[in-house]
């Protein structure tokens, strides 16, 4: 009775590893016919268990798909060494085709009978992320190309299938021998830590990944062995274990840096099942692993060339516009000083008009170089004044469109870095459109700044547009819109045709650094 309460506890041990893989895993007789399913390959094909068992295996796949297995199980069957791994394609029952990815094995049971057990793992999401990653790769650099093209599958996942228990002792000897063979050779992480984070058990593949032979494990806490203490962005991974090991249903599946024995950091993924004792006591924690590392760093790298690309390509673009508008106005002025001279001796009042127009035109010139090189020297926007950038922007516009604009700046404005550069670049979108499209006559930039509330105002009265109908691209509104939500700012646009327009930002609610 002792060994049979053994291998009672060992057969609900594998079973409840295998009731969890994140792999569909199935047995199939010698007729193709399916004699197991678990969950996960209900879930996988959207039928119910009792529809799959006992259908045919191939009623599931593609026609291409069922003549590869086909083959393949022939192939086998007479002796042929093949790769057990190897992809295919499935309809879901609502016609869905998706792509897998098949591990098989051929065991004989207890009566020399031979079946074949499987694992199934649908990789269609995997293989369209690689897909679109392969293509966002090209599109910036084909050096991140070539390196994120190397990445190897994240996931050769578990495990053969079990027989529906069984109550003799000889079935469940035989179950237990399989699954442990399942476990010490899943190309997954499998671990048990008990109620207080100690390790109690870790396969072969896992000892492997992080280092650690097995007893430098067993026995001592994850924290300070495969989790440490505090990760790379700070947070506390030790009180997250002991949350774990206190609340385990929170975390059915977390995500979280992981250090091997050499030091070296990778992220897994991880699926946890809580296990109780006949009481209802938390006994142990079964974990189930898959290494992440070399996606996570490649989605890092991809989002941080994109914004700087985008960031790069934003500045170049500005820089353009600045420069040949200096460059336009400058010609205006040379223009109107080669006249002066003889306009001088006709008519000194025009004349003195004149030199004042040339007066402003070099004044907006001068704006429009030093608005250049905070283009070219982004770091220097960090350092200048809130409202000489303000008056700076609207000579700029003087001198490049003729157009009048007031600057009234009341308060003291913040330093803070992100805030000051949205403040910044709403203000220069606005004032170029007022520039380019608005045949303003005037405008107007208002911003006051007070301890929690920062309100800047950029008006003209000039043709307007229809908001609904506008060309909201063209005119940068959408751009606005977008830094605005990035500090919490809401922004107003509002505009007729005939009756000019204006752009608000109000930003409250917030503790702001300010002189």
């Amino acid at each position: 009775m002792e060994l049979k309460k053994k291998l009672l506890q060992s057969e609900n041990m594998f079973r409840s590893i295998v009731e969890n893989s994140h792999a569909g895993i199935f047995i199939i007789d010698g007729s193709f016919q399916l004699t197991y399913a678990n969950n996960m390959l209900s879930q996988m094909l959207g039928y119910p268990v009792e529809e799959i068992v006992g259908s045919d295996f191939r009623r599931f796949l593609d026609e291409p798909s069922q003549i590869l297995v086909a083959d393949r199980y022939i192939r086998r069957q007479k002796g042929e060494d093949l790769p057990s791994r190897y992809e295919f394609s499935f309809y879901r029952r609502d016609g869905e085709l998706r792509n897998a990815e098949l591990s098989s094995a051929v065991v004989r049971d207890s009566s020399g009978r031979s079946m074949t057990v499987g694992q199934m793992l649908d990789i269609t999401e995997r293989k369209k992320s690689e897909a679109d990653l392969i293509k966002a790769r090209a599109e910036l650099e084909v050096r991140v190309y070539e390196r994120t093209s190397e990445l190897q599958r994240t996931n050769d996942l578990l495990q053969l299938e079990i027989e529906r228990h069984q109550q003799t002792q000889g079935i469940l000897h035989q179950s237990e021998i399989k699954h442990r063979h399942l476990i010490e050779n899943a190309n997954s992480i499998i671990l048990e830590m008990d109620s207080a984070g100690k390790v109690i058990f870790m396969n072969n593949f896992g000892l492997k990944f992080f280092g650690f032979a097995e007893e430098e494990l067993l026995g001592r806490s994850v924290v300070g062995t495969i989790v440490p203490p505090v990760d790379s962005a700070g947070q506390d991974l030790e009180v997250m274990i002991t949350d774990i090991v206190t609340r385990p249903e929170k975390y059915a599946s977390n995500e979280n840096e992981n250090v091997k024995h050499n030091g070296e950091k990778v992220w897994i993924v991880w699926t946890n099942r809580p296990i109780f004792d006949e009481e209802g006591r938390l006994e142990e924690i079964l974990c189930i692993g898959i290494d992440y590392t070399q996606q996570k760093l490649a989605e890092e790298l991809f989002a941080r060339e994109l914004k700087e690309k985008t960031a790069s390509e934003e500045r170049n673009r500005l820089a353009r516009e600045f420069h040949d508008a200096v460059s336009q106005t400058l010609f205006s002025a040379s223009i109107i000083a080669d006249v002066l001279p003889r306009l001088w001796e006709r008519d000194q009042a025009e004349a003195r008009k004149r030199l004042e127009e040339v007066r402003q035109l070099t004044r907006g010139a001068l704006a429009e170089m030093r608005t250049l090189l905070l283009e070219l020297r982004p770091a220097a926007l960090v350092d200048a004044d809130m409202g000489e950038l303000m008056r700076q922007l609207a000579e700029s516009i003087t001198g490049r469109a003729r157009i009048p604009v007031s600057v009234e700046i009341k308060g003291t404005c913040p330093q803070s870095v992100d805030l000051k550069i949205a403040l910044y670049r709403i203000a220069q979108e606005a004032l170029n459109n007022v520039a380019k499209h608005s045949r303003a006559t005037r405008a107007a930039v208002i911003l006051h700044c007070e301890s929690n509330r920062i309100e800047l105002i950029i008006s003209d009265d000039g043709k307007g547009f229809d908001i609904n109908t506008g060309p909201s691209a063209s005119l940068g509104l959408d751009i606005m819109r977008e830094r605005a939500r990035d500090i919490g700012a809401s922004l107003v646009i509002d505009s007729q045709p005939g009756r000019g327009t204006s752009v608000a930002l109000i930003y409250e609610n917030r503790s702001m650094e300010a002189r």
